[in-house]
């Protein structure tokens, strides 16, 4: 049995030599990476899976590499055209090769990289983003919000070192309608890796104070249509969808049209145009004041035409009017006047006599008030005395009780403590020698000391028995 056996090693081998004979060639496969580690020699090392129609459940998994002096090659290429960094969760179409070691195991080499491939799949996500921001109904949110008039408080998301912006500053600073501006600058990443996390980050601190703003502008420069993936993330595009102000973008061209442009209330095509249609609908704010400032004017002067007409018609009817008027109210005060003399000499009769009354009231009211409360405090002072008596006398009461109760308590630990005393004597003398060799026992010592067990002893040796009237010499045989 043993010579028709082979070793691991030879099997593996085998499988090796078959591998390479049946695999000779290079394939194209489609696969998505799970992990992907960049070694400092310059190789790359990935792992490849495919999953289930479901995007849940790997069917298959296999170990690839790209050896250093290909990889240097690819991956500016891959970044070139696609304007992605390889990364975990990207799908591919690359060429391999395959091969098995007996030691590694199978792994895939990859030799060259479809980029058309993944940007087919990234136009496949951002149609399913669209799809489901109309499906959550939120497509429409930010497009619905009216532009606040005046729109001259802009909260700004952009690089800090981004050219559009100094461009955008500079044009809203400098207009030539001399309209003044409040901005503020809340700085994101906006483009590559970290994008889409950065703006919502900018995004959110705009919210916690977007009762200051009349609307936000994300902006930034032109670039390739893969430098704007980040714009059509669900997460950003929703965050946009959302938002409570108007939300006006310039991050593009026209042939760029990212999904946050498509859900935004405006859409312009550079930083420059975002400054500009805001200084547009300053100058619309401006004219439609203009306009109002005109009717108003027109209005209040036909209003003091017809107002000086009125007045004119009017002015001798009302002095007419005046003249009859005075001359009723002289007659009216005149016969106001007696009436009045004649009512306060009543009014201060009657107070007099009122007075008069009251003071012999409150001189009799305060007579019995004096008398009542004099009664009432001799009858507090002598209740307060039987009071305190009566708390005197339980206090006497309860501390003779507790005298009582503590000659008993030390009483009984004095019985208790004399108690525990004696057992303890008793059990000292339980313990002595004499007491241990009354019961019989004898003591063995070997030149002074006690001998514990007969392996101490040999023949010849001399021991000396305690028994408790004396002791006994002998000799081991």
């Amino acid at each position: 049995m043993e010579n028709e056996s082979i070793t691991l090693c030879e099997l593996l081998l085998t499988v090796r030599k078959e591998i390479a004979n049946t695999f000779s060639d290079a394939y194209w496969i489609r696969a998505e990476i799970s992990e992907i580690r960049e070694n400092a020699n310059g190789h790359c090392y990935l792992e490849l899976i495919e999953k289930d129609s479901s995007g849940k459940l790997i069917v298959a998994k296999s170990r690839a590499s790209i050896w250093a002096d290909t990889y240097k090659i690819l991956k500016p290429y891959f970044v070139k055209e696609t304007g992605q960094e390889l990364k975990p969760g990207m799908k591919l179409m690359v060429q391999v090769s395959v091969s098995f070691h007996e030691v590694y195991g199978f792994n895939c080499t990859i030799r060259d990289i479809e980029p058309t491939f993944t940007l087919g799949d990234l136009a496949k996500k951002r149609l399913e983003t669209i799809k489901q921001l109309h499906d959550d109904g939120i497509w429409d949110m930010n497009q619905s919000l009216e532009l606040p008039m005046p729109l001259n408080r802009i909260a700004i998301i952009t690089s800090s070192t981004a050219a559009g912006y100094g461009d955008f500053i500079d044009q809203l600073q400098n207009n030539k309608s001399g309209f003044k501006f409040k901005t503020r600058l809340f700085p994101a990443i906006m483009q590559g890796d970290g994008a889409a996390e950065s703006i919502i980050e900018a995004l959110d601190t705009v919210y916690e104070i977007h009762e200051k703003y009349d609307a936000v502008a994300i902006i930034r420069g032109g670039g390739s249509t893969t430098d704007l993936l980040a714009y059509d993330e669900y997460e950003l595009a929703a965050s946009c969808a959302q938002f409570p102000l108007p939300i006006i973008t310039g991050i593009g061209h026209d042939r760029d049209q990212s999904v946050v442009d498509m859900v935004a209330n405006i859409r312009c095509k550079t930083p420059t145009a975002v400054a500009a249609f805001i200084i547009d609908q300053m100058d619309e704010t401006a004219n439609h004041l203009l306009d109002l400032e005109e009717t108003m004017k027109q209005q209040i002067s036909d209003n003091l035409e017809m107002a000086r007409k009125r007045l004119k018609e009017g002015a001798v009817n009302f002095s007419q009017r005046i003249n009859l008027l005075l001359k009723e109210e002289e007659q009216t005060i005149e016969r106001d006047q007696i009436n009045f003399k004649h009512v306060v000499s009543l009014l201060l009769m009657k107070q007099k006599q009122e007075l008069k009354d009251s003071s012999l009231k409150v001189s009799q009211r305060l007579s019995l008030l004096l008398k009542e409360e004099k009664q009432a405090v001799e009858r507090s002072q002598s209740n307060f005395l039987h009071i305190i008596s009566l708390l005197m006398m339980k206090q006497k009461q309860e501390l003779n009780v507790k005298r009582d109760q503590f000659k008993t308590a030390v009483k009984n630990q004095f019985s208790e403590e004399k108690h525990e005393l004696a057992m303890h004597e008793k059990s000292v003398q339980f313990l002595s020698p004499d007491y241990i060799l009354k019961k019989g026992y004898t003591l063995t010592l070997k030149d002074g000391k006690a001998v514990k067990s007969q392996a101490e002893l040999k023949s010849g040796d001399l021991i000396t028995s305690v028994f408790i009237d004396g002791k006994k010499e002998s000799i081991i045989k």
